[in-house]
């Protein structure tokens, strides 16, 4: 005889649907947790912007309100464990209280984004955002998160604090999304945080990443720049920078190409132009040779570097090789181009 596996009720043939079964039909199209079954991302859904941060929950600070905190209106995802994502709003802005500060002891206080459902033992069930007093320590940690709860932020009170500043505060927020959807990062977020699946997408500065199973790949991993910092030099007897450009860290391995030119008029000497890494007296990875006891224009060879990770800065140099003169630049005519492309998968 045949057997079956029963699984929920699916909504087109359920003619009661409990609160649990709805979590779950809803968390079909919620993002869902890296590296769990059935499991999903708690966090804010993001909608909107405020001066460039997103503005979901986030919790802010007003003029002379001493120890209150303001929370802008949003929605976000918590998942209780065997329950299903709940789907959370709040809908009017809100402020919460801190407890007054100790007087003579640090403490690290919790924003928190809370659910609370009297099925599973809580003695309501409601959606709240509420304050999480820490201990006071002379080292002070910030409090464990309650059941049913994400945090929003934290705030560090010196002792006798009478009112909040946003040095003491850190912002918390991690983003929940939908399945399919490209995901973005809020300040909880962590760049080295796994995907959930091959595909899965998520917006950064740089562009677009795709999760391979195994790492970040940048969707549009190309970048280029060109430096807008020329300076005029005139009776330069050794070695100064005419130019730069600033190179983004992309999050992954790199190689850069630079090419750059300047039109150099020399006195009693020969002059060459230098592409260099990090400093105006940095490695050199590309050449261009000047003249001498001349002037004309002149370019660097096209080079690349070795593989490099984080920041950099490409600096256009010119020093002066032989000869006891001194050299100069005019404003015509110089250029420093800088590529970034990724190395092996991203």
């Amino acid at each position: 005889m045949p057997t079956t596996v029963d699984g929920l009720d699916p909504w087109a043939v359920n003619r009661r649907i409990s609160e649990r079964d709805a979590r779950y039909a809803l968390g079909a199209i919620l993002a869902p947790a890296p590296g769990r079954l059935m499991g999903w991302s708690s966090g804010v859904l993001p909608t909107r912007t405020d001066s460039g941060v997103i503005a979901d929950l986030r919790p802010l600070l007003r003029a002379n309100d001493g120890l209150g905190v303001t929370i802008g209106v949003g929605q976000c995802v918590i998942e209780r464990t065997g329950q299903g994502p709940y789907i959370c709003t709040l809908d009017d802005t809100g402020r919460v209280e801190l407890d007054p500060a100790d007087p003579s002891l640090p403490r690290v206080d919790l924003i928190v984004a809370r659910v609370y459902d009297e099925r599973l033992g809580d003695a309501r069930s409601a959606f709240v955002i509420e304050p999480v007093t820490g201990q006071a320590a002379p080292e002070p940690v910030a409090p464990p998160l309650p059941p049913g709860a994400i945090p929003l932020a934290s705030f560090a009170l010196p002792p006798a604090t009478r009112q909040l500043s946003t040095s003491m505060r850190t912002d918390l927020r991690r983003a929940a999304g939908t399945r399919g959807g490209i995901g973005v990062l809020l300040p909880g977020d962590a760049q080295t945080d796994p995907g959930a699946y091959p595909g899965h997408a998520r917006y950064r500065p740089t562009g677009l990443e795709t999760w391979d199973g195994e790492r970040w790949r940048a969707g549009t991993p190309g970048w280029t720049g060109e430096g807008n910092r020329f300076t005029v030099r005139t009776g330069i007897r050794d070695n100064a920078d005419i130019n730069s450009v600033d190179i983004p860290d992309p999050g992954w391995p790199y190689r850069i190409t630079a090419q750059a030119s300047a039109e150099i008029v020399t006195t009693n000497c020969r002059a060459d132009l230098f592409l260099r890494l990090d400093s105006p007296t940095g490695g050199i990875f590309g050449v261009g040779v000047g003249p001498t006891n001349s002037g004309g224009w002149f370019q660097t060879q096209t080079r690349g570097t070795g593989i490099l990770t984080g920041p950099h800065t490409v600096y256009l140099t010119i020093a002066r090789l032989f000869g006891d003169g001194t050299w100069a630049i005019t404003p015509y005519n110089s250029h420093l181009w800088v590529s970034r492309e990724p190395v092996g998968p991203v």
